[in-house]
């Protein structure tokens, strides 16, 4: 097949326009060089070749040790083994990733390839090198890596926790039971109120648990996302809470939501622990309506709203309610661990979304969750 004729016309251009080749140098790359290897000791190295390094290229000389003295020591080991197998066999490829010491002492990641040109006995003559940086890359990658571990650390803690911590307080919730079961003729009423002030501490901590389970069950959880119908799980979550929400005398209003990008799971915890909220936080004088609806923002992402006219909260408190164990209210009071809002928002932060808050005291609140939409 014939060359295409914008391919023969660009090749002419390159060879004919050196504005050309110096684009494509600039734009692309950050280092050219080419190294004679019949004198070894010349090497044309690019400015853009220095200049990755905080070093002035009118103060270097084209000799290849200048670049060999800032190598990393077992990278530049690396590139002559590769460097002799490739002058060897033009089958082997010349390309590594290494490092180079900056002028401020930072570490610089390159990806150095390299082609060998040879004379027509198939010797290597000279050699065309290019560099591109890619320090950004790995300092992400060392991130990703850094932060997996210790969110792994995190998931084996809580699963330590779970089975340390469930089996003897569950243990002790059977034997207050028993205990209430077989002795309740021989205990005083002041006997009985301990009992029962036992059972109730113990049922916190089984809910603590189970709440720290949840939370630290998605940090760090690789999800995969499907279309889900917020309207659909609404109205499960409602279904879920309804002995609840009869018990508040609360009303439940459910709108119209969309079909998102998301994993089900997190989004029935992020609803349930929302919902349940309102439920919780209602005025005892009753008269409290609960509201699910939608608003769009943009083509790619909606608000999805949880509204109540409940105690609300103080504004001064907005960041705390977010926070893990973060409680505005005595357990005797409102029951539960304080993680509820910070999974939700654990779980926003998973799907690329956030969660904000209008509220004030005595007035009611809303939480507002916004989360990409389904592409269709």
């Amino acid at each position: 097949m014939a060359d295409h004729y914008l391919k023969t016309e660009l090749e002419h251009e390159m060879s004919v326009n050196p504005a050309m080749w110096q684009f494509v140098q600039e734009a692309s790359l950050d280092g050219v060089w080419y190294w004679d290897l019949e004198q070894p000791d010349q090497e044309w190295m690019s400015p853009e070749f220095w200049k990755l390094f905080g070093i002035n290229p009118a103060e270097k000389t084209h000799n290849p040790a200048e670049w060999q003295d800032i190598i990393n020591p077992d990278d530049l080991k690396v590139a002559l083994v590769n460097f002799e197998q490739h002058c060897a066999d033009a089958n082997h490829p010349y390309d590594q990733v290494v490092r180079y010491k900056h002028v401020d002492g930072s570490t610089i990641w390159v990806r150095c390839r390299g082609q060998a040109i040879r004379d027509e006995t198939g010797k290597a003559i000279r050699m065309l090198g290019v560099h591109n940086e890619i320090t950004a890359v790995k300092r992400r990658y060392e991130t990703g890596r850094e932060l997996a571990a210790a969110n792994s650390e995190l998931r084996s803690f809580a699963y330590a926790v779970s089975h340390d911590l469930k089996s003897p307080v569950n243990t002790v919730s059977m034997l207050l039971a028993e205990l209430l079961e077989n002795e309740r003729h021989a205990l005083s009423q002041d006997g009985l109120d301990l009992l029962a002030l036992a059972g109730n501490s113990i049922k916190r901590m089984q809910g603590l648990i189970e709440d720290l389970l949840s939370y630290t069950g998605i940090i760090g959880e690789v999800v995969e996302f499907e279309p889900v119908s917020l309207d659909v799980l609404a109205q499960d979550v409602v279904e879920d809470l309804r002995q609840d929400i009869e018990a508040s005398g609360a009303q439940v209003e459910v709108g119209t939501l969309p079909k998102v990008i998301a994993h089900g799971t997190q989004m029935r915890l992020l609803l349930k622990n929302l919902i349940g909220n309102a439920v919780k936080f209602s005025k005892k004088e009753g008269g409290n309506t609960i509201r699910l609806f939608a608003n769009p923002i943009d083509g790619n992402q909606v608000e999805i709203n949880v509204q109540d006219n409940g105690i609300g909260i103080d504004e001064a408190d907005f960041e705390k309610v977010f926070a893990v164990f973060g409680r505005l209210h005595r357990s005797e009071e409102y029951d539960g661990a304080g993680l509820g809002l910070a999974l939700c928002r654990r779980i926003a932060m998973n799907h690329g979304g956030t969660i904000t808050l209008q509220s004030k005291s005595g007035q009611g609140s809303c939480f507002a969750v916004r989360l990409p939409l389904m592409q269709n």
